[in-house]
């Protein structure tokens, strides 16, 4: 990471799936907001430290866990910064 890099955690809701994960932010300015990640020209969100629900919203499994997740932004539905940095 570099130098004021952040993690932020997130709910991401896709298409098939729903997952808890961290993403990188990068420091302060109007480019240190996690939709600012999501609006950048890059075709994929990297997640870490995922939890991955196959059921979706309110699913009562246990969820699959990964290091690492590349998804692409087209299949996500909604993103919720859960440590305030929109």
């Amino acid at each position: 990471m570099e130098s004021g890099e952040r993690f932020v955690r997130v709910t991401v809701q896709a298409r098939t799936f729903r997952c808890e994960a961290s993403v990188i932010v990068p420091a302060g300015g109007y480019r240190g907001r996690v939709i600012d990640l999501l609006n950048t020209d890059t075709q994929f969100l990297a997640l870490t430290d995922v939890r991955l629900f196959h059921g979706g919203e309110g699913a009562e499994e246990d969820p699959v866990r990964h290091d690492v997740l590349l998804l692409r932004k087209g299949e996500i539905e909604f993103v919720i910064p859960l440590d305030d940095h929109w």
